[in-house]
């Protein structure tokens, strides 16, 4: 058996093992991420209020120990709640949002300060920098105020601020992870497709050849862009990528146009038969000269 004759089948079996191998690595991706940055945000929320609780506050007076306690109690149910702002911007590092610009969801400083009826210098700072290091609020003296007012130190406040990481949406880890799973096979599809449009379809014969060259071709080259624009992966492995696709692509639109100009000429003959017409002169044997006609068709 010549080898070409096996492309078929692997090719089948490559894209049928993609298929099967989706559907558990977007489950897995949606279980991780998402719960793990609440998980790392309440750890952080522990320490905080560990700190809070172990500080000596025989130096505030009682409206402010009572403001302090009050606090610690919100930012308490503030953690045992587990909604946090996003970080969408800044999948490099760990950023802090004042206020989630998609669903609103204050930080825990924020969350306290609106707690407190002061929603006015929430608002404030989210428009002026909603990025803003609480560290860098110290000249913004209804800031300072509110703080002293409550209890809380401008240290303490950092502490409570909490930098958010970059995580994906269900949404975007299900196509992270369809794009896991199924690069390998598409990068094997486009290979095998390419040597059996390249040598055993180079005609075109094969409609699975074809079809195949083009999908994974074509599938291939978009995770090859897309790897070209992750900044954690090396941009000559995306190059590579998208050069593979390219071949298989090329090589099958090639065999799709070598068969169609086989099936147009094989109709124009059939619509136009050929009519060869031949001349011989006829040798003279004593009756005349002439010559003779032959047409075949």
């Amino acid at each position: 058996m010549r080898i070409h004759r096996l492309f078929p089948a692997a090719i089948v079996l490559v894209l049928l093992g993609a298929l099967a191998v989706l559907p558990d690595s977007a489950s897995a991706g949606e279980r991780n991420g998402a719960a793990a940055e609440v998980q790392r945000i309440r750890a952080h929320f522990d320490s905080v209020l560990t700190e809070l609780a172990q500080r000596d506050a025989r130096s505030l007076t009682e409206p402010q120990r009572a403001e302090r306690a009050a606090l610690v109690a919100t930012l308490r149910a503030y953690r045992d709640r587990g909604v946090f702002p996003h970080n969408y911007d800044f999948p490099d590092r760990a950023t802090p949002y004042f206020v989630d610009r998609k669903t609103g969801t204050l930080c825990a400083v924020a969350h306290l300060l609106a707690s407190t009826g002061r929603r006015d210098i929430v608002d404030r700072v989210a428009h002026t920098d909603n990025n803003v290091l609480v560290a860098q609020l110290a000249p913004d003296t209804a800031f300072t105020t509110w703080l002293d007012a409550h209890g809380l130190t401008l240290g303490e406040a950092a502490r409570i601020q909490v930098p958010y990481v970059v995580v994906e949406t269900p949404a975007q880890q299900r196509r992270n992870a369809a794009f896991v799973a199924a690069a390998p096979f598409a990068l094997g599809g486009s290979l095998l497709a390419s040597v059996w449009n390249a040598r055993g379809n180079a005609d075109g014969h094969r409609r699975l050849g074809n079809v195949v060259g083009v999908t994974s071709g074509a599938l291939t080259m978009g995770m090859g862009a897309m790897l070209i624009g992750k900044p954690d992966i090396p941009s000559s492995l995306g190059a590579a990528t998208v050069a593979l696709g390219g071949v298989s692509l090329a090589l099958a639109t090639r065999s799709i146009l070598r068969h169609n100009d086989a099936v147009a000429v094989a109709r124009e003959r059939e619509q136009h038969p050929a009519v060869e017409t031949s001349l011989a002169p006829i040798v003279p044997t004593g009756s005349g000269a002439g010559v003779s006609v032959s047409v075949r068709f």
